[in-house]
């Protein structure tokens, strides 16, 4: 993982001011992420730097790494808000099976009543029926298989 540090902490390590940190980055001469300094990019910058003080970067590092296990750790949801959104989504699944079942059995009873109107009707309008009874059941077969 690349260290990163806060200007303030850049500029104190480095032995300038703050304001010095920020030309430096304004010139291109510094990497930042989120505001804060690279310590490879101050390192490669400022070579007669001796991080001497290593437990800070160490801290900063601890910091970084306990601030990312909180973010995972609060991300998690509980066993109780688990268990409540199963229960919810199983719910809704048996409803829209309800629903799919429901509206095969319409589907079905359409095509019944057109098969029965089909024998009151002529030549032509028998034919345009039949053509569309088969479109329909192609169409269901095609989505319910």
């Amino acid at each position: 993982m690349e260290h990163h540090l806060n200007i303030a902490t850049a500029a104190k390590i480095v032995g300038i001011s703050r304001r010095q940190i920020q030309k430096d980055i304004k010139a291109g001469n510094l990497d930042v992420f989120e505001g804060d300094v690279s310590v490879n990019s101050l390192k490669n910058f400022y070579p007669q730097v001796r991080l001497e003080n290593e437990r800070e970067l160490h801290r900063v590092e601890r910091i970084q790494q306990n601030a990312i296990y909180k973010i995972q750790m609060d991300s998690i949801p509980s066993q109780r808000v688990m268990a409540d959104q199963i229960n919810k989504l199983q719910i809704r699944l048996r409803d829209s099976e309800q629903k799919v079942g429901e509206y095969e059995t319409l589907l079905m009873e359409a095509r019944d009543r057109l098969k029965l109107m089909s024998q009151d009707c002529d030549r032509r309008q028998k034919q345009t029926l039949a053509a569309f009874l088969s479109w329909m059941m192609t169409q269901y077969r095609q989505f319910h298989d």
